[in-house]
């Protein structure tokens, strides 16, 4: 998600609350640091992958569904390049996972690979939703674009939370249900509705 903060950086109270928590649910077994470093990567790969059509970055906001970098152009952005921007997380996290596997860190691989295939979800404000609307609306224009990103955001967010229950039935697995909720948060929190308008904003640019 594309926003335009105040200041360089900012923290919300939503990110401290997740980050104890999977503080928590870590359980001293070591996964966090690694996760952190690849999120850490797939956000400089987004960067470098703007800076590349001229973006600079404008700042950062921690919040509970992520970071959100607001990266401003000097001019308007194509579909197909900010296609390219929102893919150039995940392939960082490939390329971050095909080094842990050279230097022998299958953890940190394993973590890399997973957080790239999860920001491909077409689940606003994941990658996968931006590289979807960028796809439909030369095909059928902005309006209806953003209707279908949030329908398909709906229907997979509300699959997941389902599986998660079951899961957490069957298995007492919490692990699913946390992530769906957390993503069903990313979808219908006040700010996710800017995700559409700033997209807009950069074409009229």
């Amino acid at each position: 998600m594309w926003t335009r903060p105040e200041r360089l950086w900012r923290v919300s109270p939503g990110f401290w609350l997740v980050l104890g928590v999977l503080f928590y649910l870590d359980e001293g077994v070591g996964l966090l640091p690694w996760g952190l470093l690849a999120c850490l990567v797939h956000e400089l790969g987004h960067l470098a992958a703007a800076k590349c059509f001229g973006g600079r970055l404008e700042g950062i906001h921690l919040t509970a569904v992520g970071a959100e970098m607001s990266v401003g152009y000097g001019r308007a952005v194509s579909y197909a390049e900010d296609t390219v921007v929102a893919l150039a997380g995940p392939v960082s996290n490939v390329l971050l996972s095909g080094v842990a596997c050279g230097v022998k860190l299958p953890i940190l691989a394993a973590l890399s690979v997973g957080v790239g295939a999860f920001n491909l979800l077409p689940i606003v404000p994941l990658d996968g939703a931006r590289v979807l609307y960028n796809y439909l609306c030369p095909l059928l224009g902005p309006r209806r674009a953003e209707r279908w990103g949030m329908v398909t955001s709906a229907v997979l967010v509300g699959g997941l939370v389902g599986l998660g229950t079951i899961l957490m039935g069957e298995y007492a697995n919490l692990t699913l249900l946390l992530t769906s909720v957390w993503l069903f948060w990313g979808v219908v929190r006040r700010e996710t509705l800017g995700w559409w308008k700033e997209k807009k904003r950069k074409r009229k640019e």
